[in-house]
C-alpha cells in the first residue's frame, strides 16, 4: 500500500503532517484537551450506533493512550484529520468545521474525526494493511462511481457501452499503481486485465506514455484515449468538490485517505463523508466497510 506525500487535487496539500509538539500545542487552546473530547463523547455514547464505537471509547476513556490525540486549529490545513509523524499524534482540525472549541463541534462530527483518525492512523503506520488482493472491489466500486457522475455526459451509459470495459481498465491501471505500487508497464497491464478484461494490446504505444501512479496522469489518459474526451483535472476536481467536498478528493489520490473516508461516510450525521456514497455500488460498499471492520 502506497503513501502519498502530497495532493495534487487539494492545493498540494500534505497528507501526513511533520509538526513539532510545541507548534502543536500553540493551536491547541484551553479548551480543546483531550479530556473535552471524553467528555462531550460520553454524554452522547447513548445515541452513538457504530461498529467502531466500543474501539473508540476504549481509546479516549484510557488516560494514557487518548494523550495521542490532538485537536488543533490549524488555519492552512484544509482536510479534517491527519496524521502527525513527529509526535506520532492523531490530529482533528477544527478549523475545517470552522469552529474555534470542540464544545462547538457537531458530536457527530467529532465522533467521525475519531474513527477517522483512528482508521487513517493505522493504515499510514502499517498497523493495519490493505493488501493488493483487495484491489477487485476498490476498481468496482470506482467503475460504479465514475459511471453515474460522468457517465451521461460523456456517453458511458447503458451495460453495451463500448467505453466502459476501456475505462474499467484504465482505473484498475490507476489503482494498482497509485494504491499498491505496481509499477507502469506490461506487468501493470496484464495484472489490470485480470481485474477488468480488456485487449490494451490495441492501445499499448499509448498507455506507455502515461505513469498510472499520479491522478493528473490517469485523467489524462481517460481523455486521450477517448473515454472521457476533454476531461480535465480542473473539471474533474470540481464536479467531485461540488458533489461530495472537499475530502473526497485525497480520497481518490490515497488509498489510506480512500478507505478513511469510505468508513467515516457509513456514521450517521457527520460532514465529512457523505452518507450517500454507499448508493454508487451498494454491494462493494458493503466490502469495503467489512475490509476494515477487522481494524475494530
Amino acid at each position: 500500500m502506497i503513501i502519498k506525500d502530497r495532493f495534487k487535487l487539494v492545493s498540494n496539500a500534505e497528507n501526513i503532517l511533520q509538526v513539532s509538539e510545541s507548534v502543536i500545542q500553540r493551536y491547541i487552546g484551553e479548551e480543546n484537551t483531550v479530556r473535552h473530547v471524553f467528555a462531550i463523547l460520553e454524554l452522547k455514547k447513548s445515541s452513538i450506533s457504530h461498529f467502531t464505537k466500543n474501539k473508540i471509547f476504549d481509546w479516549i476513556s484510557n488516560t494514557v493512550r487518548r494523550e495521542s490525540i490532538k485537536v488543533v486549529s490549524f488555519d492552512n490545513y484544509p482536510l479534517p484529520v491527519s496524521y502527525n509523524h513527529s509526535t506520532k499524534s492523531h490530529i482533528i482540525n477544527l478549523k475545517y468545521f470552522n469552529v474555534s472549541n470542540v464544545a462547538s463541534l457537531n458530536p457527530n462530527d467529532l465522533f467521525a474525526s475519531l474513527v477517522y483518525a483512528y482508521t487513517f492512523t493505522s493504515l499510514v503506520t502499517k498497523e493495519y494493511k490493505i493488501q493488493e488482493s483487495y484491489a477487485k472491489t476498490i476498481v468496482n466500486y470506482l467503475l460504479s462511481f465514475y459511471l453515474q457522475l460522468f457517465g451521461k455526459e460523456y456517453g458511458l451509459i447503458g451495460s453495451y457501452s463500448t467505453g466502459i470495459p476501456k475505462l474499467k481498465f484504465l482505473i484498475a491501471c490507476y489503482i494498482l499503481s497509485s494504491f499498491f505500487g505496481v509499477s507502469s508497464g506490461k506487468t501493470l497491464f496484464q495484472k489490470a486485465s485480470t481485474i477488468a478484461p480488456y485487449l490494451y494490446e490495441e492501445d499499448i504505444k499509448e498507455l506507455f506514455k502515461y505513469d498510472f501512479s499520479q491522478i493528473d496522469q490517469f485523467i489524462l489518459a481517460v481523455s486521450d484515449l477517448k473515454v472521457m474526451p476533454g476531461l480535465t483535472i480542473i473539471k474533474y476536481t470540481s464536479k467531485l468538490y461540488r458533489f461530495f467536498g472537499v475530502n473526497i478528493l485525497p480520497a481518490m489520490e490515497d488509498c489510506s485517505r480512500f478507505f478513511s473516508v469510505m468508513l467515516t461516510s457509513s456514521i450517521s450525521g457527520n460532514s465529512i463523508a457523505p452518507k450517500f456514497l454507499f448508493k454508487y455500488n451498494q454491494k462493494e460498499y458493503s466490502t469495503l466497510i467489512e475490509i476494515l471492520r477487522r481494524l475494530f
